[in-house]
């Protein structure tokens, strides 16, 4: 069924997010060989922080105080879990291959008294799927900012606010997930008609924006305006220090291309 709804757009790029769940990977490979997989960061740090609860404990000091023994902690456990959690999220958010082998030191020195869980995630995580995870990978792909599976779950969620319980016939479930869907369509319309006719008055009379009114999106242009501001700190960025992240994670004009065109003083 998924191929069947894709066949018309048969040459359209294909992100796919997924849980590291074996089984769907494989299929995903198997039925979309060329779709670039990308797997929920959000899933994979919360199988990460149980680990570090369970694997990673605070380490007692034992003083003697007037002749008894008493036992010191020298940080909390609780602590303890959120400062090496803190150094997997910075790991995982990297934004370049540089970056990311100095936050891997980081993240190492955190978790040096820890070598139960220092190598779980370096043997079931980061070796087989960091291009998968880590940020300086996953903006090479076109994933339009998508990359967790949340919104997938957020529609559940509103699936199971209009259905209000888990016990209703057929024809009442079709009735409440119609509804929905008819509010949902009216929403994203209106959004539409707002972007096709209104154009924000700060990109009004700019010649940079003057060809994007009525043919992209209000989210699109704020996302280029948030890359000129970074072009007009210096017109001579280069695709070097660009990074182009924008124009390979959304399709976008990065910031080394809305140079030159200001510099150039032509539109998008």
């Amino acid at each position: 069924m998924l191929l069947k709804l894709l066949n018309p757009n048969s040459d359209m790029h294909k992100g796919v997010v997924t849980d590291r769940e074996t089984t769907m990977m494989n299929v995903v490979a198997n039925v979309l060989p060329d779709s670039s997989a990308i797997l929920c960061y959000f899933h994979v740090g919360k199988t990460v922080r149980p680990k570090i609860i369970t694997d990673c404990k605070v380490k007692q000091n034992i003083v003697v105080v007037d002749g008894q023994k008493k036992i010191v902690d020298e940080v909390k456990h609780s602590k303890l879990v959120d400062t090496i959690f803190d150094a997997w999220e910075k790991l995982v958010e990297s934004p370049t291959q540089e970056l990311y082998a100095d936050n891997l030191m980081e993240f190492q020195d955190a978790c040096k008294d820890y070598s139960k869980f220092l190598h779980y995630v370096q043997t079931t995580i980061l070796k087989p799927f960091k291009d998968k995870i880590v940020r300086a990978w996953t903006n090479l792909v076109l994933h339009l900012g998508c990359r967790t599976t949340i919104r997938v779950e957020g529609a559940h969620g509103v699936v199971k606010e209009h259905l209000s319980t888990s016990k209703g016939d057929l024809g009442t479930c079709w009735e409440k997930i119609d509804e929905m869907l008819a509010i949902q369509f009216g929403e994203i319309h209106s959004s539409f008609g707002r972007s096709v006719t209104v154009l924000e008055h700060r990109y009004k009379d700019v010649t940079l924006y003057s060809r994007l009114g009525g043919n992209m999106s209000r989210q699109a242009i704020n996302y280029i305006f948030v890359e000129e501001e970074r072009a007009r700190k210096t017109l001579c960025i280069e695709k070097k220090t660009c990074g182009c992240v924008q124009r390979t994670s959304h399709d976008l004009p990065c910031a080394c291309l809305i140079a030159m065109k200001i510099r150039h003083n032509k539109p998008i």
